[in-house]
């Protein structure tokens, strides 16, 4: 997956050589995405080395009762709830914006895949709102990106 990710990155890094400028922006509306899909192909590339500096773990090496098969839905409980919330954020931005929208992402997320003590869950929700509220101030004000909805 991370020379995917890689080569992926490369191609969306040309389409960003692409971009029209205006010049009228201080910055350039293709040093962003530049400067993400960088970081998402360095962290591909770490992700490579990692992978062939750890020894590799054997799957199924484990003694199991004859005919039993390992439970698929306890291995796919994250993938599927990170493209639920995910395509549930996508849908409430329209409605809720993107902060409101944010927090609940990020709330539902922390919350179904981590602990569920009434302490975690309170730490989950201000996690969830200290991420959020400092993304959608960095990208409100700092950055004068305009958030669908209500931004802060």
């Amino acid at each position: 997956m991370g020379a995917a990710t890689v080569l992926l990155c490369a191609v969306l890094y040309y389409q960003t050589t692409l971009i029209a400028d205006y010049g009228f922006a201080q910055v350039g509306a293709d040093v962003w995405p530049k400067m993400i899909l960088g970081a998402i192909a360095a962290l591909a590339l770490l992700q490579m080395a990692l992978g062939l500096y750890r020894p590799r773990s054997r799957v199924g090496s484990e003694v199991s009762p004859a005919g039993a098969r390992p439970d698929w839905r306890g291995s796919a409980l994250v993938p599927l709830t990170v493209f639920g919330a995910i395509i549930g954020f996508a849908l409430l931005v329209p409605f809720a914006g993107f902060t409101v929208s944010g927090l609940l992402m990020v709330f539902v997320l922390l919350t179904v895949i981590g602990p569920k003590t009434p302490r975690a869950i309170a730490a989950h929700a201000a996690i969830a709102a200290v991420s959020v509220l400092s993304v959608a101030f960095f990208f409100a004000y700092v950055m004068g990106v305009l958030l669908p909805g209500w931004a802060l």
